[in-house]
């Protein structure tokens, strides 16, 4: 009888369908990069990734989570004989600069790039700037992984020339939080530091992630010879430490919703579950990837074409792009396009 009972009791899992880590296939000689791996999603992305085998490199600015992360991860693949493994790299992504050096310097670390996790964010924060003058959330959830993914495409598509068709993949950690964005379109680095609250400039982000997906089909992964597949993904309602950002914006309203929200939520574990399957799912193939492309999807074998009109807009996807790329330009001294 105990195997007829479902494996969690969490309100918003029983409510979204699955992909368990159990479906993920073997990864062995694939290399994958998390960004805020060591922590809340990304760290079970991560430990997944390495438990079928793949080497996984994870990134985030706390050097105690960095460190305890790694370890703990590979104490835990030693013990069930898995061949993964896990390392950390420290990078701070609210300075884009940093971030550039980084990313130039570890595509010339590693020899192949098989998976990519866009899913460090900063929450529902307040606002804030960093030391290059942008709005923290926009800064960290979007221009860091634009520079991090251009950088590194090269190394994806030389990765996708040998890799087994449609496997080489980018996933966008984006959110039904989207759908409280600002509708301003991405039209200006003013518009982008303006106070707005925590949840807008969160929303506003997801957006971003949303259409940077598929721009990034549109103008780089054109190839469908040796495809590269890139997905955006809602994790769901999950009970992480991004949630204390809550409190921090809203008060005691806020500490209320957090606590709701834990009730109701994912565990972390679970909230991979969305971003595991674009990653790696083989039900996402050589036949039917570009069915895929470029979408959307609020859960696990979900339906597309979900996301607001606003995040659907060419034109929102047009200036996102042109954005980065001009601060890019302004910031590093480089236009990355």
């Amino acid at each position: 009888m105990s195997s007829l009972l479902p494996d969690t009791t969490n309100p918003a899992t029983l409510m979204s369908k699955r992909f368990r880590p159990t479906q993920i296939p073997d990864l062995s000689g694939r290399v994958a990069l998390v960004t805020g791996g060591s922590a809340g999603i990304g760290y079970w992305d991560a430990a997944a990734l390495a438990q079928h085998n793949a080497t996984v490199h994870i990134v985030s600015a706390n050097p105690d989570h960095g460190k305890d992360a790694e370890a703990s991860i590979n104490q835990a693949l030693k013990q069930s004989g898995s061949k993964g493994s896990v390392k950390w790299h420290q990078l701070d992504m609210m300075h884009l600069k940093k971030v550039d050096e980084w990313s130039k310097s570890f595509a010339q670390e590693v020899e192949r790039l098989d998976i990519l996790i866009a899913n460090a964010g900063i929450g529902q924060a307040p606002f804030g700037m960093t030391d290059d003058g942008l709005e923290r959330h926009f800064e960290v959830n979007n221009l860091a992984h634009f520079v991090i993914v251009l950088r590194l495409l090269d190394l994806m598509k030389k990765t996708a020339k040998s890799a087994p068709p449609a496997t080489v993949r980018i996933v966008m950690q984006s959110s039904e939080m989207h759908r409280f964005s600002p509708t301003e379109g991405f039209s200006s680095k003013e518009e982008i530091n303006q106070e707005l609250d925590g949840v807008r400039l969160y929303g506003r982000t997801k957006v971003g992630l949303i259409v940077f997906a598929s721009e990034l089909v549109r103008r780089k992964l054109s190839d469908s010879s040796k495809p590269i597949l890139a997905i955006s993904v809602h994790p769901g309602m999950v009970d992480t430490e991004v949630q204390k950002a809550w409190g921090e914006s809203y008060g005691v309203v806020g500490q209320v919703i957090d606590k709701l929200s834990r009730l109701g939520g994912k565990s972390a574990e679970e909230g991979a579950e969305a971003s595991l399957w674009a990653a790696t799912s083989t039900d996402i193939n050589e036949s039917n990837w570009k069915e895929y492309q470029g979408k959307y999807y609020t859960e696990p074998y979900g339906k597309t074409d979900q996301e607001t009109d606003y995040a659907k807009d060419q034109t929102v996807a047009n200036n996102f792009w042109k954005l980065c790329s001009d601060l890019t330009q302004e910031i590093l001294g480089e236009r990355l396009e």
